[in-house]
Order: structure tokens, then sequence, then C-alpha cells
């Protein structure tokens, strides 16, 4: 049911950051019940500018958004002009409270802080830049393995993928991209691996890095929050979902996949390739969990059907 409008109870000057600030716009953009065309009309019929794109992208992002965007988005929720001063004076409260936190020595508190505001969840400082460049050097183009075994020559011979950036597309809904999204889980957003319409997946931009023995990292390089690798999560309530973590070394968490021709070829002559894990777990396969966007990858036993089938093309 849609909200009447306002703030619907959510108390901003309880929020102690941006990832908090955040999280409250995201919670009131869903008890408003409007979607992000919605918002830009109501923006629009008032005079002002809110653009679905970036709105989405501030929604995705845990870092302080800007005071104008922040009111406009608001009114366009129904808030009225004294709760927009309330969000605006706690949003004013976060920035001044993190430029006298600027002024600390860059220690572990600095460090701890900055980790905690990117959604990209941090496990040891990125790769350096020397190495980044040999990751990318090394990138793909090597004899495709099936689980532990190597392809038949055949398959290899027929199946290469693209080096450099690309774009991993689902076989059944090739107009969605796999790339990162938020996903409220144990009562908290984190940044996910999902589909959605490939004209908003960019950034973060996806690359295939080579981890040897045709083996390979998902990595996603953001503008904002450099570089990270998807990692299988365990955890209870969080089983199976793939996140970003920003440690990409060698021998480090991030899970290593076989890119595997899915077998025949798709109607445009391309070839479908499938996502099996490596190591243990490698009887499961990247799983889409629906057709619609927003929908959450996942991994799941392999089975051979569509859902685990992907196009994967040039960026």
């Amino acid at each position: 049911m849609r909200s009447t409008g306002g703030s619907g109870g959510l108390c901003p000057a309880a929020a102690g950051d941006a990832v908090a600030l955040v999280e409250l716009m995201q919670q009131l953009k869903e008890q408003s019940g409007l979607t992000y065309r919605q918002l830009e009309q109501r923006a629009a019929e008032r005079g002002e500018v809110l653009a679905r794109s970036t709105l989405a992208d501030v929604l995705r992002r845990r870092t302080l958004p800007r005071a104008e965007l922040l009111a406009v988005f608001l009114r366009a929720c129904g808030c009225a002009e004294d709760e927009v001063a309330a969000w605006l004076a706690a949003r004013q409260g976060i920035e001044e409270r993190a430029a006298a936190g600027a002024g600390e020595s860059a220690g572990g508190a600095a460090v701890r802080d900055a980790a905690r505001r990117s959604p990209y969840r941090s496990r040891r400082v990125l790769l350096s830049g020397a190495a980044v460049l040999v990751a990318l050097l090394l990138a793909v183009g090597i004899p495709l393995m099936t689980g532990d075994a190597a392809a038949p020559p055949e398959a290899a011979a027929k199946a290469s993928l693209p080096t450099g950036e690309v774009r991993i597309r689902p076989l059944r809904t090739p107009g969605l991209c796999l790339t990162d999204g938020r996903v409220l889980r144990e009562r908290r957003y984190r940044t996910v691996a999902m589909q959605r319409p490939c004209a908003e997946a960019v950034p973060p931009q996806t690359h295939l890095t080579a981890a040897g023995a045709g083996r390979h990292r998902i990595q996603w390089t953001h503008r904002d929050h450099g570089k990270g690798c998807l990692v299988l999560l365990r955890e209870s309530g969080l089983e199976g979902l793939l996140e970003p973590w920003d440690d990409c070394r060698a021998g480090g968490p991030a899970q290593l996949f076989r890119v595997e021709p899915a077998g025949g070829r798709t109607g445009a002559g391309g070839t479908a390739y499938r996502l099996r894990l490596s190591g243990e777990g490698a009887e499961r396969c990247v799983t889409l969990g629906g057709d619609e966007p927003g929908a959450t990858a996942l991994a799941r036993p392999c089975t051979g059907k569509d859902d685990q089938k992907f196009l994967i093309g040039p960026g």
C-alpha cells in the first residue's frame, strides 16, 4: 500500500553517518511506494530535477548525497518543508563530523572508517597499481576447463572468451547484465551480485581476470569504490550470495570460477557459458533467482538449465 507521504516515522537525526542516512533514504522510498520514474515525474511537476538514474546510483552508494538532491528527493516523497529541514540538518551534521575526522592522522581509525563506508567489503588493501596491471594483462585467453579437468579440445576451439572488460548477460534475459546492487539481509543492506538493465549496470566495469589453471575471478571496478572481487558468502541468512570484497590477491578470499561452455549456441551465434565455482563447492554454479531486474545471483547446484547460462561479450 502506498504511503500517504512524509518521513513515515523515520528519524534522520539518528543517522550517525552517510551509510545510515542512505539506508533511511532507501526505507523512505520503499514506504512511499513510488518507482524511480514516478519520483522523477513528481519532482518535474514541482519544477525540480530528479533523474531516476542519478537517484538509483545515489541509493546504491554509501556516500553522502548532495544536499540539493536530498531535498528534491524528500519533497518528491511527500515530505513537508519542516521534515526536509530536519533531514538536511542531519546531513549537515554528518558532513561536519566527517570534516572534523579528516584532520586525524591517517592511521587505523581512518582506514577502518573508509572501509566501512565502501560497499565493497574490505579484507585487505587493494592490489598495487603494478599488480593490477599484471592481473589485467593476464586476463582470460587461456584454455577453458570443465570442473577440475580440461575441456575437450573442440569445445575450447569453439569458445574463446573476450579479453579485458566484459558484459555478463543472462541467456534468458539478455537485456540485463550481471552487476552489483543492494539488498536488505539480516537487518542491514548488503552489496551483492544481481542482474539489472545493462544501461544501468555501469559502473562498475566487469572484468574476468585469470587466476591460473583455467580459473577466473569476477572483478568489478567502480569509480568511487575501487576494485572488488566476488566472494561466496556462507553465513546464516546470506549463504549462497556473492559479495564484492576489495581483496583480489592470489590466495585471498575471492571466489574462483571455471567459465565453461554450456552446450549449444544462441540464436545470435554466440556461446552460452556457465560459471562453475572452483575448489570447495565445485558442484555449484552461478544461478539467477528470477528473470526480473534486481534478481540476485546465487551459488546453487549445477543443473544445466537456462537460469545458469550466460552470454559473455566485450564491455
